[in-house]
C-alpha cells in the first residue's frame, strides 16, 4: 500500500511538471517548398543514402560533389546508410504502396549509372536514377551520425545517437521539394523529464542505433505533406 502511494506521488509530480508548458527537445525539423502542394506523386524511388557531413544550409549536401561529402568515420557506423535506406523505403512503401519503385530496381539503376566523383552530386545522381526509372519524384538522404549504445537495454554508459537528412526532389526540375532532418542522442528519463511520454512509449529502455533510426525515419516521414 505504501509503495502504491509513493508511486502515485511520483506520477503526480511528473504529470505536474509536464503540465507546466515546458517544451520537449526538437528532434525533427522539416522544410517544404511552396510548390510541393501542387505536386502529384506518380512514382517515387528511394536512392541509397550517402554518408555526409552535417550541412550548414539545407541544400549544401544536395549540391556537394561526391568527393567532398566528408564525414567522421568514428561517428557513422558501417552499414548505417544501408540501414536508413531500407527503413525509409519500407516506411514510404507502407504509405504509398504501388507508387513506390521496388528497392531492388532502384539499386540496379543506381549501380548501373556511371559516376564522376568530381562532378556528380547527390542531386544529379537522384535525377539520373529517377529518369532511368521513369519516376517523377526521388527521395534520398545523408547520414552524419550513427553511433550505437554501449551496454544493455536496461543500462548504458554511452547512449545511441543518430542524425540524418531526408530530401524529396523533383526529377524533372531538380527542385528540392521537401527536407526532413532528424537528430537525437537518447537521454535518461532523469535528464529528460519533459519527454516522459516518448520514453515510456519506447519501452522505457535504452535503444540501439537501429531502433533509434527507425523511430527517427517514422517521425520525419510522418510530417511529409503528400
Amino acid at each position: 500500500m505504501r509503495r502504491n502511494r509513493i508511486w502515485g506521488v511520483l506520477a503526480g509530480v511528473v504529470l505536474g511538471l509536464l503540465g507546466e508548458g515546458c517544451s520537449t527537445p526538437t528532434r525533427v525539423t522539416t522544410i517544404s517548398h511552396p510548390t510541393l502542394s501542387g505536386v502529384r506523386l506518380e512514382k517515387v524511388g528511394v536512392m541509397p543514402f550517402l554518408k555526409g557531413r552535417h550541412p550548414t544550409n539545407v541544400k549544401e549536401n544536395l549540391n556537394c560533389s561526391l568527393c567532398r561529402l566528408a564525414f567522421d568515420p568514428d561517428s557513422v557506423a558501417m552499414g548505417a546508410e544501408s540501414t536508413l535506406t531500407r527503413y525509409v523505403h519500407n516506411t514510404v512503401y507502407n504509405r504509398f504502396e504501388d507508387r513506390v519503385i521496388p528497392m531492388e530496381r532502384v539499386m540496379s539503376a543506381y549501380e548501373a549509372i556511371p559516376k564522376d566523383d568530381e562532378r556528380d552530386t547527390p542531386l544529379t545522381l537522384a535525377r539520373k536514377v529517377g529518369q532511368a526509372l521513369g519516376s517523377n519524384l526521388m527521395m534520398l538522404g545523408t547520414v552524419w551520425r550513427f553511433r550505437d549504445k554501449t551496454g544493455s537495454s536496461a543500462s548504458s554508459m554511452n547512449p545511441a545517437s543518430v542524425a540524418f537528412d531526408i530530401y524529396l526532389v523533383d526529377v524533372r526540375t531538380g527542385e528540392m521539394l521537401w527536407m526532413g532532418n532528424y537528430e537525437e542522442t537518447q537521454r535518461a528519463l532523469s535528464e529528460n523529464i519533459w519527454d516522459a511520454n516518448l520514453f515510456f512509449s519506447r519501452g522505457a529502455k535504452w535503444l540501439s542505433a537501429n531502433e533509434l533510426a527507425q523511430y527517427g525515419v517514422q517521425e520525419v516521414l510522418r510530417q511529409l505533406p503528400l
